[in-house]
């Protein structure tokens, strides 16, 4: 058994699984980094809560919308944001 194995088993964080959190980390901030880019050079963000596509203006203001078939969006209303 290595001792990586040992480790995990006695209730310590193995080297992969810091390796895996600190991946994940850097991850999140990359997301954020980029939807704050979005922002400041006024593009709307979108992303889907519980299912219902949102879309996020630069303003703070948000819309529930449904995608057409021509790659174009009908608002169907505004919602509130996060």
């Amino acid at each position: 058994m290595t001792q990586t194995n040992l480790e995990s088993r006695n209730g310590k964080e193995s080297e992969f699984s810091q390796w895996g959190k600190e991946l994940e980390r850097l991850a999140q901030e990359g997301v954020k980094k980029e939807i704050t880019n979005h922002i400041v050079n006024g593009r709307p963000i979108f992303y889907s809560r519980l299912g219902v596509p949102i879309m996020e203006l630069p303003d703070g203001r948000c819309f529930e919308y449904r995608p057409r078939k021509d790659r174009t969006r009908e608002i169907i209303r505004e919602v509130p944001c996060r």
